[in-house]
C-alpha cells in the first residue's frame, strides 16, 4: 500500500510464517533422524516380534493384551528357572568340610561357605540374577548403547523390595509377636551401602561427568561389590562390634541342653532377664538353660524359602514333609516388657474384674510365673495381701490341670488361705510328683477363687489371681556321641557292613530316641556306600547302639573318599555331646573309605590319573529322571499333598516353564556348579523375552521403557522374592533372612547390575571411538552436553535426566524407610511385627511411599518427555 507501518506487519507476518515453517521443517528432521521403534515396521528386538513386520500391523488393543500376558508369563518361568538356579547355590553352599580346632586339636565340620559371604555373593545373585542379566542383554543386544530398561528395572526393582516387601514381611507377624534382626553389624554394613550405592549412581551420571559414564566410573561401581563382601565378612565375625562372642559349653548348657551354637554377651544376659522377669524368682542355670532351649531353633538359608515360595505359587514338589509344612510356625521372640499371654480358665473361675470401687484390701500371687524342677517335692506358692491389713481376709484356692495332670505330675490341691489382721504372706503348698521317665515341661495352673472380709470391708483379687506353674523335668536322658568322629574303613574285594558304635553317657533315663542318615562328601551314596537312614532307639537303661552302614566295593586304587553319619532331632530330652563334632545340635562321624592296597598294586598309576568319576553322572542320571517326572505331575506328583485347583490351574499354566527347565542337569552334577551355570544361561534366555515382550508392550500403549520398568518388569522380577521374603518372616525368629537381605541384594543389583555392563559399555567405547552409529544415535539429543565430551573419543552415553531423578527420589525415600525399621525396633523391640495398630500404621505407610516413587518418577517421566520418546 506504500504506507511504512503497513510494510512493517506484511514483513513480520511474512517472517513468523517461515519461522513456522522452519520449526516445522525441523521437527519433521528430528522425527525422521529418530530410531525405528521395537512396535513398529521395521522394528524388533532379540526374539520378537515373532511374526516379523506382519505383526506390527495388528491392531493396538489386541497387541497390548496379548504382550501383557505373555509378559506375565514369562514372569513364571524367570521364577521356575530362578528356582533351579536357588536349588544349585543351596547345594553349592551347603558343602563341608573338616578342619581342626587349633584350641583343641579337634576335628570338626564346617560349612565351606561363611552364611554372610555365601548372601551377598550367590544367595544375592541368584535373586537379582534376572535383573542384572537384563541390563547386561539390553546392553549387548543394543549394539553396548545404553537403554533405559535395565537401569530403571534395577531401581524400581529396588524400590518395591525395600519399600513393598518390607511392608508385607512387617505386616505378616501375629501381634504382639516381633522379629528383630540378630546380625545388627551385617545389617548396618549392608543398609549403609544400599544408600552409598544410589548415592554414588546418582553422583556419576549426574555431578560427575553429566550423562556420561568413565571406564574408572563403571570399574568402581563394580568393585564396590568385592569392598562390600569384604566389610560384610569383617562385620559377621565381630571386627566392628564389642560385643564379645561366647561358646556355650558343657557346664553353660548343664546336661548337654541345646542352646545356639554361639551367642553374645548382651545377648545371653537379655535372654536370662526375660526369663528372670517372666517367671518371678531366682533360677538356676540349668533352669535357666533349659528355659531358653524351647525358644530356639535353627533357620532355613534364604534359598530353600525362595525354592518353597516359588514351587507354593506355580504347583510345585513342595519342600520337606508334610508334618514339617502343617506345623505351626516356632515359637516367636517377644520382647522383654510383654506380659505372657494369659490362659483361659474353666467355666467358673475368676478373673480379675473390671477397674471399679478401689478395694481397700487386694490378695494376689506375688508373681503370675513359677518354675520348679520335678524333683523338688513340694512347691511353696506364696499369696500375699497389700492395702489394709487390719481385718481378717478369708480366700478361696484351687488347682487346675494343663499340660501336666492331677494324680500323674501333682497332687490336686484345693482350700482356703486365712490371713489374720497385718498378716501379709501366706503359702499354698503343692506336692509335685517325681517320675523316673523323662517328659516335655509340663505346666498347671492355680487360681484364687473367691475373696472374704470377716468384717465387710471392700477386698478384692489381684491382677496375678491366677498362678502358671511350670514342672522343669530334672531326669537325665544322657548325651549321645560316635565312639568316634573318624572312623577308617579299608576297602575289600567284596561290599561290607561296618557297625557304627554310638554311646549314650551321662544318665539313661526313659526310652530316647534319634534320626540318623549318611550325608555325601567326596564319596557317593550308590556307588561307594548305601544310603541308610532311620530312627535309633535307646530303651530305659540301654547305653549303647550300633548302626550298620554298607561299604560298597569298586576296586579303589587311589586317593580316598569319605562321607558322613549324622545324627540328628534327638527325642524326649537326649541331648548331643557339644564338645564333639557336630556340636550341640547334632552328632557327625566322617567315615572315610580307604583304597584296597591289592588292587591298587594290579594297576598302573597313570590309569588312575586318567579315570573319570562316573558315580556321579549316574547318580545324576537318577535324579535327572526323577526332576523331569516331578516337573510333569502336579505338585511333583506328591502323594500325600493333594493338589487343589489353584494347583492345577497354575500347573497348566507353567507346566512349558517346568518341563523346560528340567532339562537343566540336577544339582548333584559337578557339586552344583553345572546346574548353577546352566540354570543362569536359561535365565538370560528368559530375560531376553523379558526385554523384548516389556518393550513392546510399552510402546504399544505409549507407556516408554522407564515407566514400563519400574513398574510392570520390577514387580514381576521381584515377587518370587515377596512370597520366599513372608516365608522367611513367619517362619525365622530372626529378621535377618527377611528383611536384612533386601538390603544387600540392592546393593548387588548396582554394583553387578550396573557395574559390570557400564563397565563393559565404556571400554568398549573408549576403543572403538565415536562411530557413524553413536553419532546418529545421540545426534537429536538434546539433554546431553556434547561440550563436555573431550576430543573425538568414543563416550558410553547414560542419560542422567530420568534415571538421576528416579535414583534421587529412591534414595530419599530408602532412608526414610531404614529409620522407621530402627525406631521400630527402638519403640517395640524388633523391626517386625509389634502391637497390631503401629503396624499396621507402619505397612500402610511403606507402601505408600512405594506408590510416591512410581507415581512422581513416572510423571517426571512424562514431563521430560523427548521428541522420540
Amino acid at each position: 500500500t506504500g504506507i511504512p507501518g503497513e510494510r512493517r506487519l506484511a514483513k513480520d507476518v511474512s517472517l513468523r510464517r517461515s519461522d513456522c515453517a522452519a520449526l516445522a521443517q525441523a521437527m519433521a528432521n528430528s522425527t525422521e533422524a529418530c530410531e525405528v521403534k521395537i512396535c513398529e515396521v521395521g522394528g524388533e528386538g532379540l526374539f520378537l516380534p515373532l511374526f516379523g513386520d506382519a505383526e506390527q500391523v495388528w491392531p493396538a488393543g489386541l497387541r497390548g493384551f496379548l504382550y501383557l500376558l505373555g509378559l506375565l508369563w514369562t514372569f513364571i518361568g524367570v521364577a521356575i528357572v530362578a528356582d533351579v538356579f536357588m536349588s544349585a547355590i543351596e547345594t553349592i553352599t551347603s558343602k563341608k568340610k573338616r578342619v581342626v580346632d587349633p584350641k583343641t586339636g579337634r576335628n570338626y565340620t564346617t560349612k565351606v561357605w561363611n552364611e554372610t559371604v555365601s548372601n551377598l555373593t550367590l544367595m544375592a545373585l541368584g535373586s537379582s540374577a534376572p535383573e542384572i542379566l537384563l541390563s547386561i542383554i539390553e546392553l549387548v543386544g543394543d549394539s553396548f548403547f545404553s537403554g533405559a530398561l535395565g537401569p530403571s528395572t534395577i531401581v524400581g526393582s529396588a524400590a518395591f523390595n525395600l519399600l513393598v516387601i518390607s511392608a508385607v514381611c512387617v505386616a505378616a507377624i501375629p501381634s504382639p509377636e516381633v522379629r528383630f534382626i540378630k546380625e545388627v553389624p551385617v545389617f548396618a554394613v549392608t543398609a549403609s551401602f544400599s544408600i552409598i550405592a544410589y548415592l554414588w549412581l546418582l553422583i556419576i551420571v549426574v555431578v560427575i561427568s553429566k550423562d556420561v559414564v568413565d571406564v574408572w566410573e563403571g570399574l568402581v561401581t563394580f568393585l564396590m561389590f568385592p569392598l562390600l563382601v569384604g566389610l560384610a565378612f569383617a562385620a559377621d565375625k565381630g571386627m566392628f562390634s564389642r560385643a564379645e562372642k561366647v561358646h556355650m559349653t558343657k557346664a553353660m548348657t548343664s546336661k548337654g541342653t541345646r542352646l545356639f551354637e554361639d551367642m553374645t554377651v548382651e545377648e545371653l544376659q537379655k535372654a536370662e532377664m526375660k526369663i528372670q522377669k517372666e517367671y518371678g524368682m531366682e533360677l538356676s542355670d540349668e533352669d535357666v538353660a533349659k528355659l531358653l532351649a524351647k525358644d530356639i531353633d535353627k533357620h532355613k538359608s534364604k534359598a530353600a524359602y525362595c525354592v518353597g515360595a516359588t514351587r507354593g505359587l506355580f504347583g510345585g514338589k513342595r519342600i520337606g514333609d508334610k508334618a514339617d509344612r502343617q506345623r505351626p510356625s516356632m515359637k516367636s521372640v517377644v520382647p522383654i516388657s510383654e506380659e505372657p499371654v494369659a490362659i483361659a480358665g474353666p467355666p467358673g473361675s475368676v478373673e480379675p474384674e473390671e477397674p471399679g470401687p478401689e478395694p481397700a484390701c487386694v490378695v494376689e500371687f506375688v508373681a503370675k510365673n513359677f518354675a520348679v524342677s520335678e524333683s523338688i517335692g513340694t512347691v511353696k506358692l506364696r499369696v500375699k495381701r497389700k492395702g489394709d491389713l487390719t481385718s481378717e481376709v478369708k480366700v478361696q484356692y484351687e488347682s487346675e490341670d494343663g499340660i501336666a495332670k492331677a494324680g500323674m505330675d501333682y497332687h490336686e490341691v484345693k482350700g482356703e488361705l486365712v490371713f489374720l489382721p497385718q498378716e501379709d504372706m501366706k503359702e499354698i503348698e503343692v506336692p509335685i510328683i517325681d517320675d523316673s521317665t523323662w517328659e516335655e515341661d509340663e505346666e498347671f495352673y492355680v487360681h484364687l477363687t473367691s475373696i472374704v472380709t470377716v468384717k465387710g470391708q471392700v477386698s478384692g483379687l489381684g491382677r496375678a489371681s491366677k498362678a502358671r506353674i511350670v514342672i522343669i523335668d530334672d531326669d537325665c536322658p544322657g548325651v549321645l556321641s560316635f565312639e568316634k568322629d573318624v572312623i577308617e574303613v579299608q576297602e575289600t574285594s567284596k561290599d561290607q557292613v561296618i557297625q557304627v558304635l554310638v554311646n549314650r553317657k551321662g544318665g539313661s533315663s526313659g526310652s530316647v530316641s534319634c534320626k540318623f542318615q549318611t550325608e555325601a562328601a567326596s564319596a557317593t551314596q550308590g556307588a561307594d556306600y548305601v544310603h541308610t537312614e532311620g530312627t535309633l532307639t535307646f530303651e530305659e537303661g540301654v547305653t549303647s547302639q550300633e548302626i550298620a552302614v554298607t561299604i560298597i566295593s569298586k576296586g579303589r586304587v587311589y586317593g580316598k573318599e569319605e562321607f558322613r553319619l549324622i545324627m540328628s532331632e534327638a527325642q524326649n530330652g537326649l541331648s548331643f555331646d557339644p564338645e564333639r563334632d557336630g556340636g550341640p545340635d547334632q552328632s557327625i562321624a566322617t567315615i572315610v573309605i580307604l583304597p584296597d592296597e591289592v588292587a591298587k598294586s594290579r594297576l598302573d598309576r597313570v590309569a588312575s590319573l586318567l579315570r573319570i568319576n562316573r558315580d556321579r553322572a549316574a547318580l545324576g542320571a537318577s535324579n535327572w529322571k526323577e526332576q523331569l517326572w516331578n516337573a510333569v505331575l502336579v505338585n511333583g506328583g506328591d502323594e500325600e499333598e493333594k493338589p487343589g485347583a489353584y494347583d492345577w490351574v497354575m500347573h497348566v499354566i507353567s507346566v512349558f516353564w517346568k518341563v523346560t527347565f528340567a532339562l537343566i542337569p540336577p544339582p548333584d552334577y559337578c557339586g552344583g556348579w553345572a546346574c548353577f551355570f546352566c540354570s543362569l544361561m536359561m535365565i538370560g534366555l528368559v530375560t531376553a523375552l523379558v526385554a523384548d515382550l516389556a518393550g513392546l508392550l510399552g510402546c504399544v500403549v505409549g507407556m516408554g521403557d522407564a515407566i514400563t520398568a519400574i513398574t510392570l518388569v520390577a514387580l514381576g522380577t521381584s515377587l518370587p522374592d515377596t512370597f520366599a521374603s513372608k516365608a522367611a518372616a513367619q517362619q525365622d525368629p530372626y529378621a535377618d533372612a527377611s528383611i536384612g537381605n533386601i538390603t544387600g541384594s540392592n546393593s548387588v543389583n548396582v554394583f553387578l547390575g550396573l557395574g559390570l555392563p557400564w563397565s563393559i559399555g565404556a571400554i568398549y567405547w573408549a576403543v572403538v571411538g565415536q562411530t557413524d552409529a553413536w553419532r546418529e544415535k545421540y545426534a537429536n539429543e538434546a539433554r546431553i552436553d556434547f561440550s563436555s565430551l573431550e576430543g573425538g573419543g568414543g563416550k558410553f552415553i547414560v542419560v542422567g535426566g530420568d534415571l538421576g531423578f528416579s535414583v534421587g527420589l529412591f534414595t530419599g525415600l530408602a532412608v526414610l524407610c531404614i529409620v522407621t525399621l530402627i525406631a521400630r525396633r527402638i519403640l517395640y523391640g524388633g523391626e517386625l511385627g509389634g502391637p497390631q495398630i503401629p503396624k499396621v500404621i507402619t505397612a500402610v505407610f511403606l507402601v505408600i511411599l512405594w506408590i510416591v516413587y512410581v507415581t512422581v518418577s513416572a510423571v517426571n517421566i512424562i514431563a521430560n518427555k523427548g521428541p522420540c520418546d
